[in-house]
């Protein structure tokens, strides 16, 4: 009598809650849609122009800076150094490499 008590109080839990776990998982994956091609992620368009733009506008400081810096330096034959010219040159060329990070030293 003990033993089919004990038979019976057994029958009555799952022998394996690890595959009972397994089969639940497998129900829930059958129902999430899989994608074929993932879709390529990247900077929108609109962001990319405003990036040229933004570079366009710091490499024509910088050109316009060592314009500047020419002009003054050849105006005194190359005898002073126009260090307000190199300091906005400076400037210029580090705004530049903030841009694009091929530039930086």
């Amino acid at each position: 009598m003990n033993a089919s008590l004990i038979m019976l109080f057994l029958l009555q839990f799952p022998t394996d809650p690890v595959r009972a776990q397994e089969q639940a998982v497998a129900m829930h994956r059958s129902h999430v849609p899989v994608v074929a091609e993932p879709t390529p992620v990247g900077q929108s368009p609109y962001l990319q122009r405003v990036q040229l733009r933004r570079f366009e506008d710091r490499f024509n400081k910088l050109v316009q800076a060592v314009e500047e810096f020419s002009i003054a330096y050849n105006g005194k034959k190359g005898q002073a150094w126009p260090a307000e010219k190199a300091a906005a040159l400076r400037k210029a060329m580090a705004e530049l490499q903030k841009s694009d990070p091929n530039f930086k030293p």
